[in-house]
């Protein structure tokens, strides 16, 4: 673990999230139109009932639902921004906007942040939702590590210190990759509820390989 914290600092982490978050907000708020957001959205939620039953599934996006309404709509940030964006008044801002044909493009960004707003709550919630339910898994998969490793306490034969590095770097990249799955838009059509679950299943190999090799490279 120590490789993981040397090569990849927490200021790196965070510079490299913070890069992310504002090139995919730059890109998807102004190039993404919102009809074809809105939609992939909606089959991504509608997708998610082929990998849960229906209650558990009516469950989850009636939760989704009121978390979106009261922290997003309910507290005036969906107002806010609209406000701020699509002023209604003679402001010299809408001037310069309708000024230079900027009035659509204003439109789409107000739109697409609204989307963008529900599809971070939604995934999210779904991330929670299959955490929880892939919790034995985890655990079962970490204690196998646990185990691994004391056995190998006991061998003489030497674990690849690039494979382990391999695997111990791999958790980053799962955090990389988690972060941007919460921002870009469904690419996946119906088969983007599967993201998440593979991606936990991932994390928990990783875990486990990182933690069966730990002593051997330290």
């Amino acid at each position: 673990m120590s490789e993981l914290i040397r090569d990849h600092g927490i200021s790196k982490l965070l510079s490299l999230f913070l890069l992310i978050f504002t090139v995919s907000i730059l890109v998807i708020l102004t190039s993404v139109p919102s009809q074809i957001f809105q939609r992939e959205m909606e089959t991504e939620v509608k997708s998610l009932s082929s990998l849960i039953n229906e209650n558990q599934w009516l469950d989850l996006t009636l939760q989704v639902k009121n978390i979106y309404t009261n922290n997003y709509i309910n507290n005036g940030v969906q107002e806010a921004i609209e406000d701020a964006l699509l002023p209604k008044g003679n402001y010299k801002v809408k001037e310069i906007v309708e000024k230079f044909k900027g009035d659509f493009i204003l439109e789409r960004v107000v739109n697409n942040i609204h989307i963008l707003s529900y599809q971070m709550v939604y995934r999210v919630s779904m991330m929670k939702y299959w955490i929880w339910v892939m919790l034995p898994l985890f655990i079962a998969l970490i204690y196998d590590g646990y185990m691994i490793r004391k056995i190998r306490m006991y061998e003489p034969r030497q674990i690849s210190i690039k494979g382990s590095r391999i695997w111990t770097r791999s958790i980053v990249y799962m955090l990389v990759f988690t972060f941007c799955y919460l921002l870009m838009p469904n690419f996946l059509g119906q088969k983007a509820p599967w993201y998440p679950v593979v991606m936990l299943m991932l994390t928990a190999l990783a875990c486990r390989n990182t933690i069966s090799n730990y002593m051997k490279v330290a």
